[in-house]
């Protein structure tokens, strides 16, 4: 049992919660930019380090298509970049961005901005980014991420107890450090479960898909 704590503690120090929220420092193009030419990628940079999606970019053209990019990628390596190829030859009009990123808490940060190639359209094609998170799904998590915090505390204030104070009899401390074991790893598989809808922004039932899996 105590082995299984450490090697679950140790997770959980790698996962958690940083002191704030990736926030996107710059784009290139910047917002609102207009561009004699089209740009051959869209780089954003943040103030930490963030995750990857298969979805991070959406690029729409002036007429609200979607654009056929690249896979997203860094800028130079860096972490707190991400990257997309555009398509050559864009023609002119205003394009919208709209991206979405992991933070290093694997908190999802997304939003949108426009550049425009050789002058701006009368209107920018509208984009739904929708809400960062589902609210559902954002609440489990929490609840699961809390109790995994409580769970581990109590298993190593209780381990240190024992060590240190040596009482004659531990017994009444097993039943105790039975239910933050079994609290700590039910609550550790509900974060595995949670992980793909949590960053994704969907509902808890996303889980259940395959891909997700």
């Amino acid at each position: 049992m105590l082995l299984g704590s450490v090697l679950v503690l140790l997770v959980l120090a790698g996962a958690g919660p940083a002191s704030a929220h990736a926030a996107l420092t710059s784009t290139d193009p910047g917002d609102g930019t207009v561009l004699d030419r089209a740009p051959a990628h869209v780089t954003l940079t943040f103030s930490e380090s963030v995750g990857l999606r298969d979805d991070s970019f959406r690029v729409l053209d002036p007429g609200g298509h979607r654009l056929h990019t690249g896979e997203a990628g860094r800028a130079d390596g860096r972490s707190d970049t991400a990257r997309v190829a555009l398509p050559g030859k864009l023609g002119e009009g205003t394009y919208t961005v709209a991206w979405r990123v992991v933070s290093a808490d694997s908190h999802p940060v997304s939003g949108a901005f426009t550049f425009s190639v050789g002058a701006p359209s009368r209107s920018a094609a509208p984009v739904a980014t929708g809400p960062a998170e589902d609210p559902l799904t954002a609440t489990l998590h929490k609840i699961a991420r809390y109790l995994s915090y409580l769970a581990a505390a109590l298993l190593i204030g209780a381990a240190a107890f024992v060590a240190l104070c040596r009482p004659p009899d531990p017994a009444p401390l097993r039943r105790p450090m039975a239910a933050a074991w079994w609290t700590l790893l039910a609550a550790t598989l509900a974060l595995l479960v949670l992980r793909a809808p949590y960053e994704a922004g969907t509902g808890p039932s996303a889980a259940l898909d395959p891909a997700a899996l």
